[in-house]
């Protein structure tokens, strides 16, 4: 980065040690007995909350919006199945979460009750020119990049963070640029923030 970006673009990096921004948000999910083809789960703090069940061959096949319930039961009667591998999706405002579902030939349904994929969503507080990132659940490292609608690229790294959170504030300057957009990549997933200047 030249010194003309520099002054005009400064970048804080904070790490910390305990955030539980979103703890008391997330959601969580556990299956129940597995009858037939009909799969159960309950959906605690189910807040705006999409369900989706696809597959690699046909697409999306169910899914489903859950508004403003603390915790809901649903069924999927997965009888119209061909034998192969299925996934439901769970996802808020802030995580992802990725199930796996194998129907054999003989019509039975297998549920790995463990999510096989979890991925919480970046977080983001603006106040001014300022705006700060916030990532939990961070398993490996994620690549954080700050750029404007012009393609100019004023900050791009890549993170990783001993206990799984991590905090940055990116000082934007309006007389650069009076929009932004923050990327976070990790595990495959890209999540884009654009930040408006006033």
């Amino acid at each position: 980065m030249n010194a003309l970006l520099k002054s005009a673009f400064l970048i804080g990096f904070l790490c910390t040690s305990a955030s539980l921004m979103s703890k008391d948000k997330d959601f969580s999910l556990s299956f129940k007995n597995t009858e037939a083809k009909t799969i159960s789960f309950e959906v605690l703090n189910a807040q705006n909350i999409s369900l989706v069940i696809y597959n690699d061959t046909y697409g999306e096949l169910f899914s489903e919006k859950l508004e403003k319930e603390n915790n809901v039961t649903k069924s999927y009667d997965l009888k119209d199945l061909n034998s192969g591998t299925y996934y439901l999706v769970a996802e808020s405002d802030q995580k992802i979460e990725k199930y796996k579902i194998n129907i054999s030939n003989t019509n039975t349904v297998e549920i790995e009750k463990t999510p096989f994929a979890e991925i919480f969503k970046p977080e983001y507080t603006i106040a001014g020119n300022k705006a700060k990132l916030h990532l939990s659940g961070l398993k490996n490292s994620a690549t954080i990049s700050v750029s404007d609608f012009s393609g100019n690229v004023y900050y791009s790294a890549t993170k990783t963070a001993a206990d799984g959170a991590l905090e940055m504030t990116f000082d934007l300057n309006p007389k650069t640029s009076d929009r932004y957009v923050i990327t976070v990549e990790e595990m495959g997933n890209v999540f884009n923030k654009i930040v408006t200047l006033n």
